[in-house]
């Protein structure tokens, strides 16, 4: 492969867009103690109050009502529980580890298999095929090689509506709950009293609901609809999808080499900031503000907004955003399904080519 004449000019200007970014971000680290407590028990509370309605509601439309303020409750307090785990909610680590355990037990979610393949491997090696393991595109030899079965369920992970099924499967079943040793490569203690946390406070929430459907003489059926089922369904349902749209976009680049994953500023170029509506993003606490997120951890949930504003201004050129509206949406689904990791390009499941390159010099070189 032959250099492009630009090349040492291209390496430059990384590098002094990773300083700019470094120095941009500086301003928004700082992190409050009094208010994210605040936002955490008004969550709570919400959450509370949605799975009490469920409860003692005795019409099944009304107690299927419930879901959508649940569910929510249960996303917002995911990505507290989100920001926690990074360090970057509180002041102080102590509350962040106690903050962030509280906050995952809605969606069950043990903390520090979180932590492991979030922090770690995703924030690590975001894109990075073979670290990274969050919506990873086949190439269009695996695909060929994979089996019927395989091949369904990622027509239907990449169909549109498919998200939840993904986050249920491949991330909450087989990375966070009781994971084997080919997910998480090494077992630690820690792990395991996490999954026990988590795992009570499911049988317990359950427990409660099943007595309080029998003492009040509700349908059991469908007070666990409402007041679990359905819920922590939903939740997986909007992750999954929040995750997709940040990661999966004709403008996002996938790699499998880590030196050029490293050149090409992989911390920046493999995720997209996704413009919605100010009032959208705050029901989720702006966690779609995720460029900012991605330069650096360390910024706190209530200054993603500010955060990613100046980032775009600093870093224009490489600063991914997009305004979302379901006809983009449509188009990146029908784009986005295997992934030429030599030359950068989206293709279909036929293989063939739905996109211009990420990356326009790198096809010209490999070809």
């Amino acid at each position: 492969m032959t250099p492009t004449p630009n090349a040492s000019n291209n390496d430059s200007a990384r590098a002094d867009a990773r300083k700019t970014v470094r120095v941009v971000m500086q301003e928004y680290l700082r992190r409050d103690s009094l208010l994210p407590v605040l936002r955490l028990v008004f969550d709570l509370l919400l959450f509370g109050a949605a799975i009490v309605g469920a409860c003692a509601f005795e019409a099944w439309w009304a107690k299927m009502l419930m879901v959508v303020p649940a569910s929510i409750a249960i996303a917002r307090l995911f990505v507290i529980g989100h920001d926690a785990c990074h360090g970057s909610y509180t002041k102080y680590d102590w509350l962040n580890k106690v903050i962030g355990r509280i906050a995952f037990l809605p969606s069950l979610t043990p903390f520090s298999l979180w932590d492991v393949g979030h922090n770690v491997a995703h924030h690590g090696f975001t894109n990075l095929k073979g670290r990274d393991q969050v919506w990873v595109p086949m190439s269009a030899e695996e695909w060929a090689a994979a089996s019927p079965s395989r091949r369904v369920l990622e027509r239907i992970y990449r169909s549109g509506f498919g998200q939840g099924l993904y986050y249920t499967i491949e991330m909450w079943w087989k990375k966070l709950i009781l994971p084997s040793k080919k997910h998480v490569g090494v077992r630690r203690a820690i792990f395991i009293w996490d999954n026990v946390l988590v795992l009570s406070v499911a049988a317990a929430w359950i427990t409660a609901l099943v007595l309080w459907a029998v003492y009040d003489n509700h349908s059991v059926t469908w007070t666990l609809l409402g007041g679990f089922v359905l819920p922590f369904l939903a939740f997986n349902c909007i992750m999954g999808w929040v995750i997709y749209v940040q990661h999966t976009h004709p403008d996002v680049a996938w790699f499998d080499k880590r030196d050029e994953w490293q050149k090409r500023l992989g911390f920046i170029t493999t995720t997209i900031n996704v413009e919605v509506p100010k009032a959208v993003g705050r029901i989720l606490h702006d966690i779609l503000e995720h460029g900012a997120h991605h330069v650096n951890t360390g910024v706190p949930l209530y200054r993603l907004r500010a955060a990613q504003t100046a980032l775009k201004t600093a870093v224009p050129q490489l600063a991914r955003t997009y305004v979302l509206n379901w006809k983009r949406y449509w188009a990146t689904v029908r784009t986005c399904k295997l992934y030429d990791y030599a030359n950068h390009r989206w293709l279909d499941f036929k293989g063939r080519v739905t996109a211009a390159p990420v990356f326009p010099e790198a096809t010209q070189t490999a070809s």
